[in-house]
């Protein structure tokens, strides 16, 4: 099965960056798309293997689990853990799966723990058990989240300065919204002996391509520009959600990612990965499925089932990007022009690829468009989620 590699598309002469298609035949990958097994577990990258056994106590991760079990209730406890963002933004590097990873180990060793798994809550989200993706990400508000069986949530951030990690955590408790913080610094060679125990080796790899996410500078400033200039252009009259199917925001070379997407109203949606190069691809509609009306409460999965028969796997150039629904009553002008184009066979274009300036213009268009009807006016929902991807370290 081969990956097609260098795809490029004619409407816009950018070359396909972060998802690369790889067409799905008659193999034994497509029979285990069948079953419920995560695609990420048959495609760890050699990091995610050699560090399986950095033990939590080695790096004083149970120091730092201790202390956010400090006055927890009696019996154990379900809590989930999410995101730990680079320094202060929103973007995530390989050590954010790494200290996700070792700190669930830890605090299930605390015994005051039960690790409620990622797979898990995007079940309870896909379930409607799971309200407010954003609790996942430090410093969210408790207040009105709720997650059927969850009691807590823990989250945080790492900072790297000089030859230290510091690692700031808090367990979010979802009844009262109470927080409870801590805090670890962690010896940067400390870290870098457990990644590469042959000192030789270890003395020629870089820190700085695990601790953080890939091009920051640009995937930063693709992040504020979207949400500054384009999220907020549109109303938000009702409530749509895209997440990812397995609950994740950091995908590793070669992992498989997709999208999910629920509404509360019957609507037509649009689907937009806003990549850090500046162009944006449009994930839905697309060449398998043009029909951009979706169902209330029903959600659906972008790129979808085998039966679509392609899936979105991660490669190179890598960075964060930002995944936008953007939703509509009626088929605005911005949907029908997406779903006319996506309705046009082309084996080798099955994503539109457009500039930035395309997209925005599409929008205000619509929106404009929608100011001046006179019958019932469109009604709007938006939302996003950035999501970050590296190389194989």
């Amino acid at each position: 099965m081969q990956t097609i590699k260098n795809l490029r598309f004619p409407i816009s002469n950018f070359q396909f960056p972060h998802f690369l298609l790889r067409p799905l035949r008659e193999t034994f990958r497509l029979h285990l798309s069948a079953f419920r097994f995560p695609l990420s577990a048959f495609l760890l990258s050699s990091f995610i293997l050699h560090t399986s056994s950095f033990a939590a106590s080695d790096a004083d991760y149970t120091k730092l689990a201790s202390d956010l079990a400090t006055d927890s209730p009696d019996g154990k406890v379900n809590i989930g853990v999410g995101n730990f963002a680079y320094e202060n933004t929103d973007l995530l590097s390989p050590f954010s799966s790494l200290l996700r990873d070792e700190l669930e180990i830890a605090l299930g060793e605390t015994g005051k723990f039960k690790i409620v798994t990622r797979d898990r809550l995007a079940d309870l989200q896909l379930e409607g058990k799971f309200q407010g993706k954003q609790i996942l990400e430090p410093g969210t508000g408790v207040e009105k989240v709720t997650i059927e069986g969850v009691k807590g949530i823990v989250r945080g951030r790492f900072y790297n300065s000089g030859n230290d990690i510091t690692v700031y955590a808090e367990l979010a408790w979802l009844e009262g919204g109470e927080i409870r913080k801590a805090r670890l610094t962690i010896p940067l060679d400390k870290v870098k002996a457990k990644i590469w125990p042959d000192p030789a080796a270890a003395a020629s790899k870089n820190m700085g391509n695990i601790l953080k996410p890939q091009n920051v500078e640009q995937s930063l400033a693709n992040v504020q520009e979207i949400a500054n200039g384009r999220l907020a252009k549109i109303p938000k009259d009702f409530q749509v959600e895209v997440f990812t199917t397995d609950g994740k925001r950091a995908y590793a070379e070669g992992e498989n990612v997709s999208f999910r997407v629920r509404s509360s109203e019957e609507c037509h949606i649009a689907v937009i990965c806003h990549q850090s190069d500046g162009t944006s691809v449009v994930l839905f509609p697309n060449r398998w499925c043009s029909n951009t009306l979706v169902p209330a409460n029903k959600a659906i999965d972008i790129p979808g089932t085998h039966k679509n028969g392609f899936e979105i796997e991660i490669a190179p150039p890598f960075g964060s990007d930002v995944v936008e629904v953007i939703a509509c009553s009626k088929p605005s002008e911005l949907h029908k022009t997406l779903s006319q184009f996506a309705a046009k066979p082309d084996e080798k274009q099955p994503f539109q690829v457009l500039t930035r300036g395309m997209v925005a213009k599409g929008i205000d268009s619509s929106l404009a468009a929608t100011k001046a009807t006179d019958s019932a006016p469109l009604r709007w929902g938006q939302d996003s989620i950035v999501v970050s991807t590296f190389p194989k370290p």
